[in-house]
């Protein structure tokens, strides 16, 4: 028994290394050439496709559905010709969100018949992207790789520990066991029992599975808030740089509340609605006109109706707003510099995950298999 614990838990263990070694391999990969893409030559492109996908994604135990959008946008170039084509906008880029108005944006920001400029790879033409640079996405697969490399190294760092207070309290236990079949055999022999047996081992020799069970939830939760903490404090330092970022005018050019249905089984109930401000607003930066959606970094997505209107009500069509635009990447604004506080939910999420995974490490691990 003991040895198909530490067979089935070393494999799981195994696989979610795997996974993070992956995942670490191909953020490195997005990183280096988004940083390399800063030196790439360029050709011109044209967009010869931008297409919005809606998609419903449902949860068979629960009957829950999520609808998310994106919108792939495909870019015609030539280089050392040759007739290439590239979907990558930059290196890192997320795919899907659940706001409709992320996808609308890209289809806006590259509309299907417009040029754009192209950086592509020298020694491999077929790789390229029209927005070069380093960008905060490109962090988000080295991120993820970490949450589970974290939990990994930590689970396989605790494993000798485990088995060898598994196998200590195993061999207490052997040897309690025989002491008191000898025991019998003698009193039925009728030669005289001893009057002082070992002491038996407390809890019957420790518990390697609840051990390696606790471990692995405890890696879950370390996932969890370091992709939590990450994601949060990436929002937060942009609203506190923001607040130091240069200013231009710009115009709303469309806004709306935009309703966030959650289809529920019918077990459960009404679907859940949540309600969100949606808008797009244009600026122009040297001469070059950008457009984005982002009202404050870090604020509340999805909330009540009344809220969502209040928000979209400072906003109407054709309202003149300032905009701060990050300087080595103005696509990257905010009408609200600054952060709220509301922006530090979910790094203060991620560290309570955090902290709570680690002292289930420290503390409740060792416990359960010495229990």
């Amino acid at each position: 028994m003991m040895k198909l614990i530490v067979i089935a838990g070393g494999g799981a263990i195994g696989l979610v290394a795997i996974l993070g070694l992956y995942l670490f391999v191909k953020g490195a990969r997005n990183v280096q050439r988004a940083v390399a893409s800063t030196g790439w030559p360029t050709t011109t492109g044209m967009v010869v496709k931008s297409e919005t996908t809606d998609s419903i994604d449902r949860t068979p135990e629960t009957g829950e559905a999520v609808e998310s959008h994106s919108t792939k946008t495909i870019i015609r170039y030539d280089a050392n010709g040759k007739t290439y084509t590239t979907d990558v906008i930059h290196f890192g880029q997320t795919l899907g969100s659940s706001d409709a108005s992320e996808a609308a944006l890209q289809r806006i920001r590259y509309p299907a018949g417009s040029e754009v400029v192209v950086s592509y790879d020298p020694r491999a033409p077929w790789i390229a992207a029209i927005r070069p640079g380093l960008h905060g996405e490109a962090f988000w697969l080295p991120g993820a790789a970490l949450a589970f490399l974290l939990p990994a190294v930590m689970c396989l760092a605790m494993g000798p520990t485990i088995m060898r207070t598994a196998r200590e309290g195993g061999a207490a236990d052997a040897a309690f066991q025989s002491a008191v079949h000898r025991a019998m055999e003698d009193a039925a022999r009728g030669v005289a029992v001893p009057d002082r047996l070992p002491v038996p081992p407390p809890g019957g020799g420790g518990s390697a599975g609840m051990a390696i069970a606790a471990g692995v939830f405890a890696g879950v939760f370390c996932a969890l808030g370091i992709l939590a903490l990450a994601g949060g404090m990436q929002k937060v330092w942009r609203g506190w740089a923001s607040e130091s970022w240069p200013k231009v005018p710009g115009e709303v050019v469309f806004t709306r509340v935009g309703a966030n249905v959650q289809a529920r089984s019918e077990r459960d109930g009404d679907n859940s609605t949540s309600y969100s401000p949606e808008f797009v607003y244009q600026y122009s930066v040297a001469g070059k006109k950008h457009v984005n959606n982002v009202r404050r970094f870090g604020g509340v997505q999805g909330a009540g109706e009344e809220w969502a209107r209040e928000i979209a009500s400072r906003y109407p069509m054709g309202k003149k707003v300032s905009v701060a635009y990050f300087p080595t990447d103005p696509d990257v604004s905010v009408l609200e510099p600054g952060n709220g506080g509301d922006a530090f939910w979910l790094p203060g999420i991620g560290v309570v995950l955090l902290l709570f995974s680690l002292a289930t490490f420290y503390w409740v691990v060792p416990a359960l298999a010495k229990s």
